[in-house]
């Protein structure tokens, strides 16, 4: 028969690992992050291409979009992505 500590302990582990797992999955969770990104193609209308697969609204000071352009990318954890800008190479 386990103890009621040990009982408590085991307990407590598994929700802190649950929560863990849903605070890596939960966007709301997680918060913002900025990242980097290599620009691919420009759609238009206010948007970029970013590493072959996501479109993000770029900031209406990146003027000048180019394919290869090294840029800032940010993501505020709340589904929401933009591109903040160009870096100098």
């Amino acid at each position: 028969m386990k103890s009621g500590h040990s009982v408590n302990r085991n307990l407590a582990a598994a929700l802190k690992r649950q929560a863990q797992r849903t605070g890596e999955n939960t966007t709301s969770v997680r918060g913002s992050r900025l990242m980097l990104a290599t620009v691919t193609a420009i759609p238009g209308a206010g948007l970029v291409e970013v590493d072959g697969d996501v479109e993000v609204r770029r900031l209406t000071s990146y003027t000048t979009p180019a394919v290869g352009d090294l840029v800032v990318l940010a993501d505020f954890g709340d589904g929401n992505w933009a591109v903040l800008g160009k870096l100098a190479t």
